[in-house]
């Protein structure tokens, strides 16, 4: 079996107290229990030094020993002793090692008190086999590169209209133009059709048409838009106004335009189903609400079922704060609506009442004691309560000010938000239980506080004496009840320089388009290729090996036109399931699961053959994984045939590192100076 070696170092100290025959205690070294004796002559003179592996597991165990002893003093130099050949041992084996040369005749340099000192150092050479090197090693070629499914078909878009004769060769030209403010837009059905159910809808009704005309979305919106469905990106980023507000006039400018084009393709994504660029444009919108867009966005998305949550966030941010509800009243487009006499300013005036009435949380609860009041070294808590969605405390105690008198807080016993817990009212309340004394009602005991961190406590530090509390509301059973009721709201500060937040930004999913594209593959609508491999009919989009494998296409290119309206193709020297490999990675970008290391050295060449560059890199990397001693052999001639230069540096440091495995190889063939260089 090929091995390699592993070595793990352990050193154990032995004292020696007489000079007798003597063993020293077990100790650990490289996952081993072992055991040091030394031998002693006639004379007292050390005379040998033994290691013992005391049992053993399944394997054999190899190591190299060595010795030292020191002079206690540090006059002299240490006697060593290293061996130079690693001992296999099996159960229970010993191993005499030799006393170091430099002991011998100085004895008296290195006993001390009668007292000798051997350290021996073990080094385990663990053995293991290829198969555990397989499953440890790196196995990683390259980096794979991202995907590029968003690039290529953005390519389609942006071919020039000079390459029309090329592009119609290629069957890459647009088959739909759209007319939008006397703007001719084109396009392609297939991309269309995929991504948006809407406008398969509408070409199913215009069959022939390959002219429409858009009359209620401008050109740069609709190219915008346009981009997205063939990219799964947005031309437009977020502005960053409320973390900044002192942008620079012409940042502020962008921003501005940002907004402008994000309410436009809010719109244009509702129109046409497209609800990725729908919660992008969602999310722009929310970060960017502040006194002077956030009419014009309510008033975009109000009585739109999907913009629910966005409409939202404009109420709550209107909502915040008095500032802030003023500031936006004075809008010129709310000022537009109050001359116009619009039920939308009732309506946004119901809506603000109605959300700062379901923010506010109002809550009663009480505090009770029936042990005695004392003037010192007492107190009484309330059971929690819940108001507003965190839990609070009374607590009731001697007045550290003012001696005679007791102490009332209101403590917070969950953790707040990062913006704090106001209380905005408070009544605490304390009656006489048989009723001959007025209550006493301490309102607005605290200027209403805001609660930051978790067992915070507000409160008032002279709530009631002693003596008044004991005259007039004991009762009879020894007990003080203190009511509390409060009002909690959850705090957003503002300031001149800074605008509340609203929180409604929404996680948008990953792109969709290679699912999308992997969906028109299997269902084959609108295919206008047939492959033909090994007798099996496999069909395609042209369109789409198109943008996706130019060398692919040239054979598409240079099919005959059946007379189904279908081009046939036909693929020689290469198997069905390969070929079927090959195009689900044009539709994905990914490699579907590959069942053997001849299916994906057959899959290794056919990327190579249609020069698909990130197939290749992936094939690589999984060759490297499934690597092993019966096929790196094999991998090492396919890596050779493709030009795969860094699979084949990775076959053979595979290979030189089982030194049976490279003698093998060597007498097999003749390989390359830089295979002897590294032998």
């Amino acid at each position: 079996m090929a091995s390699t070696v592993h070595k793990t170092a352990s050193t154990h100290n032995v004292g020696v107290t007489s000079f007798t025959s003597i063993k020293s205690g077990s100790f650990l070294a490289g996952g081993h229990t072992w055991a040091l004796a030394c031998g002693f002559d006639h004379e007292g003179h050390l005379a040998s030094i033994t290691l013992e592996l005391l049992g053993i597991g399944a394997k054999d165990v190899v190591a190299t020993a060595g010795i030292r002893i020191e002079d206690p003093l540090g006059d002299w130099p240490p006697a060593v002793w290293r061996s130079q050949d690693a001992r296999r041992f099996q159960a229970n084996m010993t191993w005499e090692l030799s006393v170091p040369d430099a002991y011998h005749g100085h004895e008296s340099r290195y006993v001390r008190d009668d007292r000798l000192t051997i350290q021996c150092t073990i080094d385990v050479l663990e053995e293991y086999s290829l198969e555990a090197a397989v499953e440890t090693r790196n196995c990683f070629v390259s980096v794979v590169p991202p995907p590029t499914i968003a690039q290529d078909l953005h390519k389609l878009l942006l071919a020039d209209e000079s390459d029309y004769e090329e592009r119609r060769r290629c069957r890459m030209e647009p088959d739909v133009t759209f007319v939008v403010e006397e703007t001719e837009i084109q396009a392609h059905k297939l991309v269309l059709a995929m991504r948006s159910l809407v406008f398969a809808a509408e070409f199913r009704w215009h069959t022939n048409g390959t002219r429409l005309s858009i009359d209620d979305m401008s050109a740069s919106t609709f190219r915008a838009m346009l981009r997205f469905i063939y990219t799964d990106e947005l031309p437009i980023k977020a502005s960053n106004t409320a973390a900044q507000p002192q942008r620079a006039c012409k940042e502020k400018y962008a921003s501005k335009r940002c907004g402008s084009m994000a309410r436009n393709l809010l719109v244009a994504a509702d129109r046409y189903d497209l609800e990725r660029l729908r919660l992008m444009c969602h999310n722009i919108l929310a970060e960017s609400i502040d006194t002077s867009t956030v009419m014009g966005t309510l008033l975009l998305v109000r009585g739109r079922h999907s913009c629910r949550q966005l409409e939202d966030s404009c109420i709550e941010y209107i909502a915040s704060q008095p500032e802030v509800y003023a500031a936006v009243m004075a809008t010129e487009e709310c000022q537009e609506l109050k001359k116009s006499c619009s039920p939308l300013i009732i309506e946004i005036m119901e809506r603000v009442a109605t959300h700062n009435h379901n923010r506010n949380r109002n809550g009663a609860f009480e505090s009770s004691s029936t042990g005695r009041l004392l003037e010192k070294s007492w107190s009484m808590y309330s059971a929690s309560e819940e108001v507003g969605n965190y839990d609070w405390v009374l607590e009731v105690c001697p007045s550290e000010e003012r001696q005679g008198n007791i102490s009332m807080y209101l403590g917070l016993l969950s953790y707040p938000p990062a913006d704090g817990v106001k209380v905005t009212k408070n009544y605490y309340m304390v009656y006489d239980p048989i009723g001959k004394v007025p209550v006493n009602v301490i309102k607005d005991a605290v200027v209403p506080s805001t609660y930051t961190q978790k067992d915070e406590a507000w409160g008032y530090d002279n709530f009631i004496t002693f003596e008044s509390a004991k005259s007039k509301y004991l009762a009879h059973d020894g007990s003080l009840t203190i009511y509390a009721d409060i009002a909690v709201t959850k705090e957003q500060p503002y300031t001149s320089t800074s605008i509340p937040t609203t929180g409604g930004t929404i996680i948008v999913p990953s792109s969709s388009i290679a699912l999308q594209l992997q969906q028109l593959m299997v269902s084959e609508q609108g295919a206008d290729v047939r492959f033909l491999v090994e007798g099996s009919e496999i069909r395609a989009h042209g369109l789409v090996i198109a943008a996706r494998s130019p060398i692919l296409f040239e054979a598409v290119a240079a099919a005959r036109d059946n007379n189904d309206g279908l081009l046939v193709v036909c693929i020689n020297g290469m198997k069905a399931t390969v070929f079927k490999a090959v195009l689900h990675f044009v539709y994905t970008d990914e490699l579907p699961t590959l069942g053997n290391t001849v299916v994906a050295e057959d899959v290794l060449a056919a990327a190579c053959r249609f020069g698909l560059d990130r197939m290749k890199i992936i094939c690589e990397n999984i060759l490297a994984e499934k690597i092993s001693q019966d096929n790196a052999f094999d991998i090492l001639m396919v890596a050779r045939s493709h030009h795969c230069s860094k699979l084949e540096d990775y076959c053979l440091d595979f290979i030189l590192s089982v030194p049976p495995l490279a003698k093998d190889v060597m007498k097999t063939v003749s390989l390359s100076w830089q295979f002897y260089y590294y032998w």
